[in-house]
């Protein structure tokens, strides 16, 4: 007789369906940095992202124990503090500083392709969460910084013009414009005075490098000044005018205009005092849309090729919407909802293998103004009175 083209199989046949994995947590602080090490250990390439982990290895950026450059400054003020993985990219000291800073500010080789300073941190195994070139404080470096962390959603930590009030408060007013990533950018100014080994003494060194350590000890999405963040400073290049009581201090003019600095306070020592990006924006806020993104963009990969049949994308909304919850639990965000997208999911779109999940959420505000009403009220006096009389 002939095969039985409907027949399949006299017993039986087990196929498992797989929910979709955890999308896990939104992940930690991590650093990039470009800058100067003319001592460092031969064997660390240049212009190529190096991780450092550990004060030995940080050892590595200065093996004369001179302390120039600033790469071992950077990474010491850090893991002196927090333990961080640490990006740095080595660029060559040019014969003049415009010179440095062009290496800094980099670019890609034309005749092999490699990304050449700041560029270079695209090529980190870990996607940095901030990125800075400690020291350099020109606006070319900057725009350079400002451009790629747009690219890699990472926020952007620069120095301002370390020189007095009104200079920072311009500086700021020529970063900006809609679009170029400066929505993203926290600034810092003066520099701070640390001590040197070295030097045996104080020296002056890069305030954005501080405060990169206070962004390494809160979450992402939190304010580097959480808590009246401190530094171990011991001093700063010029004083700020900063009284919490007062809103016509300096160091308020500076905040309003996108300018954080650090300043002694009534915890002891020197805080860092400003929650705001140079365009206004939370920086906290920031963090956790710049999170949330890098997030979406880890764990999308596996959805790629997949039919988009009605089970499919049922699943990736209902995977999205669990995720969300758990990060409202823990007070990450306020609340969020995910859903198809009623207008963009269209015949046009989908034919063409698109399709839009629309991802509704909003994050937390931090804490930037408090204000009590102390109220007098006589009808306590009357209660008083009453139990007198």
């Amino acid at each position: 007789m002939p095969e039985i083209a409907s027949f399949v199989h006299n017993g039986m046949s087990v196929e498992t369906h797989s929910a979709p994995p955890p999308m896990g947590p939104l992940g930690s602080v991590v650093v990039g940095v470009v800058g100067t090490a003319p001592d460092a250990d031969p064997l660390l390439p240049k212009n190529s992202p190096i991780r450092i982990a550990n004060m030995g290895t940080a050892a590595k950026l200065d093996t004369t124990g001179d302390e120039r450059g600033t790469l071992y400054r950077t990474c010491y003020e850090l893991l002196r503090i927090v333990s961080v993985p640490i990006y740095v990219v080595i660029v060559d000291e040019g014969a003049d500083t415009a010179s440095t800073v062009n290496n800094v500010i980099g670019k890609v080789d034309a005749a092999t392709g490699q990304r050449l300073g700041i560029q270079a941190l695209a090529d980190c195994m870990e996607v940095p969460t901030h990125i800075s070139a400690p020291g350099f404080n020109t606006k070319p470096v900057a725009d350079a910084l400002a451009a790629l962390g747009k690219r890699l959603f990472a926020i952007p930590v620069g120095d301002g013009p370390n020189t007095n009030d009104t200079d920072a408060v311009e500086y700021s007013k020529s970063l900006g414009g809609d679009g170029t990533g400066y929505e993203s950018f926290y600034l810092v100014d003066p520099f701070v005075s640390v001590y040197s080994q070295a030097a045996k003494g104080n020296v002056y060194f890069s305030g954005a490098a501080t405060a990169l350590s206070c962004f390494a000890r809160v979450n992402p999405w939190e304010s580097p000044a959480k808590g009246g963040m401190g530094a171990l400073i011991e001093g700063t290049a010029r004083t700020i005018d900063y009284n919490i009581m007062d809103k016509a201090t300096n160091g308020d003019l500076m905040n309003r205009h996108g300018v954080s600095y650090f300043a002694r306070t009534s915890m002891g020592g020197f805080s860092l005092i400003g929650n705001r990006c140079v365009m206004g924006r939370f920086v906290s806020q920031v963090g956790l849309e710049y999170a949330i993104i890098r997030k979406l963009a880890k764990t999308a990969q596996r959805a790629m090729a997949r039919n988009l049949s009605r089970s499919f994308m049922d699943q990736e909304i209902e995977k999205l919407n669990f995720w969300l919850k758990s990060l409202q639990a823990d007070e990450t965000i306020m609340g969020a909802q995910v859903y198809l997208h009623p207008t963009l999911n269209n015949v046009e779109n989908y034919t063409n293998g698109e399709w839009h999940i629309a991802i509704k959420y909003h994050g937390y505000a931090p804490n930037e103004h408090m204000v009590y009403h102390l109220i007098e009220d006589i009808g306590i006096v009357e209660s008083f009175l009453e139990g007198v009389l």
